[in-house]
């Protein structure tokens, strides 16, 4: 009669000594941890300090908890399959900056935030900062026969407002601040290249897409179109020939490649997504000294100026390229160790170059140049007297934590971000 008791009672020791017994067994794994998880830093277990400042302050508890995570086994197998579950049943991913859009879209918030307008630093400042580049547009040509090209980059929400969440509420569309500052451009008579309104145009008509659904960045044959254009529009306003672009063909693949699917190896998911079938042109220069010039080029611009920089583009185009990374950092050191841009040397940089691209993405235009305008008057402009307001300006908005707090309050407030900036 007891003997199905004591099954039932031997058949639960046996569940509890096992699930006792697990974490024991994967901490012998701690070698199969998985494939290395994308943007995640692993810690050293000689970082750990055991220390009375670490413990009191609590970074003891969590490099040791740290620690643990990354080394039990199959631990990322474990959080990728987290994620994979909140994608897949959910529509959830907790990774930085990523919006999943209508139709698996994906976007960078900060894009969406400029198309609709919530952060438009208003024609007040709009109007300063434009006159500021046609004065320095105006210096660099007559006194020292350089042209400062001012190119505004794609944004993948205006190429494709369609696939905003409807929790950002697209139909209540603001003024933006690339529709304020190319209006305030043709106003003034500041010459520029609209690569975001050229892209929109392009869209119906291009047999390939010019943005994947995974990406917020141009793709492959995005970035080919925008070298061509680009090269075009030197060449006509800088009066030069510039080394010759030859089509060796292309490719179609759904392979996973950086700059098409860019937005996807940071959600460290367990299956890889379906990819579109995406165009990848092969292509190459041929430089004649006889008929091509290559200009010594210094460039200030974000992230849409690495892939011309990686692909080789640049180094092909031009004989100098300096490439400073939102005018801070010096590409490609910027990471560790990070290479900072050394402003004492601004004058003799833009003095050894030929040309100054000024090359900027939609989401990044209400930091419009990040100082570099008024960096450059006052080097090169001894009569350039600096507008407090715009010093102070370019301090708020080049300051991330500022930023985002006039953002939020903004948001909270119902007040538009123009008039806090103000104030």
């Amino acid at each position: 009669m007891n003997q199905i008791p004591n099954r039932t009672a031997f058949t639960l020791w046996i569940i509890i000594t096992v699930l006792l017994a697990f974490p024991l067994v994967l901490s012998q794994l701690s070698n199969i941890s998985g494939e290395k998880l994308h943007g995640v830093s692993t810690l050293d277990k000689h970082a750990i300090s055991l220390t009375w400042k670490n413990i009191s302050s609590g970074k003891f508890q969590e490099d040791a908890d740290q620690l643990i995570r990354q080394n039990i086994g199959l631990s990322n197998y474990w959080v990728r399959l987290h994620n994979e579950i909140n994608f897949r049943a959910f529509r959830y991913s907790n990774t930085e900056k990523l919006v999943l859009g209508k139709n698996d879209c994906f976007y960078e918030e900060i894009y969406i935030t400029e198309y609709l307008g919530h952060n438009y630093i208003g024609d007040y400042f709009i109007r300063k900062k434009v006159a500021n580049l046609k004065r320095l547009q105006k210096i660099l040509e007559k006194q020292y026969n350089k042209h400062l090209v001012l190119v505004f980059e794609p944004g993948k929400a205006s190429f494709s407002p369609e696939f905003i969440p409807n929790r950002y509420h697209p139909e209540r569309k603001t003024t933006s601040n690339y529709e304020g500052f190319t209006k305030e451009c043709d106003r003034q008579d500041v010459s520029y290249l609209d690569l975001n309104r050229y892209f929109v145009e392009q869209k119906p008509l291009r047999p390939h897409k010019l943005y994947s659904k995974y990406g917020v960045h141009w793709s492959s044959y995005g970035l080919w179109l925008a070298t061509d254009t680009l090269m075009g529009y030197l060449e006509r306003t800088c009066g030069i020939n510039l080394p010759e672009c030859l089509v060796l063909g292309d490719t179609n693949s759904t392979r996973n490649k950086d700059l098409d699917f860019d937005l996807e190896p940071p959600m460290n998911l367990l299956c890889e997504l379906p990819h579109e079938t995406m165009n990848f042109p092969i292509r190459t220069f041929r430089y004649d000294s006889a008929r091509h010039v290559r200009p010594r080029v210094f460039t200030i611009a974000d992230s849409y100026y690495w892939s011309i920089w990686n692909y080789g583009i640049a180094q092909s185009l031009f004989s100098e390229n300096t490439f400073w990374y939102y005018n801070r950092t010096v590409y490609p050191d910027i990471w560790d160790p990070i290479v900072w841009a050394d402003k004492s040397q601004l004058a003799d940089i833009i003095g050894n170059s030929d040309l100054i691209l000024l090359m900027i993405t939609e989401a990044n235009l209400y930091d419009f140049g990040w100082g570099f305008v008024e960096e450059a008057l006052a080097v090169l402009d001894s009569s350039y007297v600096p507008d407090p307001e715009i010093v102070r300006l370019n301090e708020t908005l080049g300051n991330k934590d500022a930023y985002r707090a006039l953002l939020l309050q903004s948001q909270r407030e119902q007040v538009p971000f123009a008039e806090l900036l103000r104030k």
